[in-house]
């Protein structure tokens, strides 16, 4: 590929970064879809994630109440934005629809009875990069807003922990948040992409 070509694909790759948030009734720059390639921001872990979580597809797994909710985004090389990768492994966790973590505790999955562990689960990216769990709306807490909680792992490439953001102004984070579509049923969560960085 000639230098040209490259500087013609990531222009377009831009255009396209710049679209999508857009659509989603997020205001992004084209400065700011040219930072979207670089790694995922890292965000903090929070007080209670269970390593080993079961694979699930339903992060619901023992029927809360709440809204229900389609997450759906896909996993991608930043050293290479357009490539998937295959494979990666997310585990994710998040409130109920009352604000709740079950269990608000921190720890490994053996450590707790299995109906103790729910609104948090694995889910495994397909050969495309692209994952889907069912969920609920994750309530907010003070001071908090709604929020999902992620650690990605996937062979060749640094671990990631991040948190995404819905329904919420973007502020300083424009490329972990996006609104909740409910005019789809159940609604959807289209997840910003994340952009994991090659060891």
């Amino acid at each position: 590929m000639t230098d040209e070509s490259k500087v013609t694909g990531r222009r377009r790759f831009l255009q396209y970064a710049a679209m999508v948030p857009a659509s989603l009734g997020l205001s992004v720059t084209w400065a700011e879809a040219e930072e979207a390639m670089v790694p995922t921001a890292r965000d903090m872990e929070g007080p209670f994630y269970i390593s080993n979580t079961p694979v699930v597809t339903n992060l619901n797994r023992f029927g809360k109440t709440g809204e229900p909710m389609r997450i759906a985004g896909r996993v991608m090389n930043a050293a290479s934005p357009e490539t998937p990768v295959p494979g990666a492994r997310l585990e994710l966790w998040q409130t109920d629809g009352r604000g709740r973590y079950h269990p608000q505790d921190k720890g490994d999955y053996r450590d707790f009875r299995d109906d103790q562990i729910d609104m948090r689960g694995t889910v495994i990216a397909d050969s495309e990069g692209r994952f889907e769990v069912m969920s609920l709306f994750p309530a907010e807490y003070w001071p908090r807003p709604s929020h999902i909680h992620y650690w990605v792992r996937a062979e060749g490439f640094r671990p990631l922990v991040t948190q995404h953001y819905l329904d919420t102004r973007p502020g300083n984070r424009p490329h972990r948040t996006a609104r909740v579509i409910r005019t789809q049923k159940p609604a959807l969560y289209p997840a910003p992409t994340i952009y994991l960085e090659p060891a």
